[in-house]
């Protein structure tokens, strides 16, 4: 049992619950759909992985599984959503939704069969640009709270994608990219809290 691991994997599944109940429940439906594509596949990416550091071997599959739909459905539907509370002033339109995440499980499901697997470590890229993009463009707008939570999270994000970079111990990496990743769903959803223009 790798205690740590379970303790930082558990924690990163118990901050995404929070901020799906506390922000995300309260929004349109459409829009908690986005946003929870990547927020519900990550905590249930964080409590399948503490199981597996708690010796479930099997729960490791799960992990895996959640984790690749929080970097395809997750990420394109939080690119989506967050350029829609820069520019929307009305409810989210339920085919741009649909068509996005339809998008995103296609992407989803060819990289189960194998197909183009190196697309996994493009589209969260993207997403965290085109993410960083909409946030300048809601400072620039006058939405500071929006545009600081959105960069916040993407800064966070970025820091948990590449943290091997400035964390040496292989053990340490992955209790920090769970604290870091922890500290990105909390400020998205502060982002989601913010009411569209």
């Amino acid at each position: 049992m790798e205690t740590s691991h379970v303790i930082s994997d558990l924690i990163l599944g118990l901050v995404g619950l929070f901020v799906f109940f506390k922000y995300l429940m309260k929004l349109p439906l459409m829009e908690t759909v986005l946003w929870e594509a990547f927020v519900l596949s990550v905590s249930v990416a964080a409590f399948a992985g503490a199981a597996r550091f708690a010796g479930i071997s099997n729960a490791g599959l799960i992990s895996v599984f959640f984790q690749n739909m929080a970097a395809t459905v997750g990420a394109l539907g939080l690119a989506v959503v967050s350029w829609f509370k820069v520019w929307e002033n009305d409810t989210l339109d339920s085919k741009i939704g649909w068509s996005v995440l339809a998008a995103g499980f296609i992407i989803f499901a060819l990289l189960q069969v194998g197909v183009i697997p190196e697309l996994i470590s493009y589209i969260p890229t993207v997403s965290m640009i085109l993410i960083a993009a909409a946030a300048i463009v809601a400072l620039t707008n006058g939405q500071s709270k929006l545009g600081m939570w959105l960069l916040a999270a993407v800064f966070f994000a970025a820091l948990a994608t590449f943290r091997d970079s400035f964390v040496d111990d292989y053990d340490n990496s992955i209790d920090a990219y769970h604290y870091l990743l922890s500290c990105s769903l909390i400020c998205f959803g502060m982002a989601a809290a913010r009411p569209s223009r």
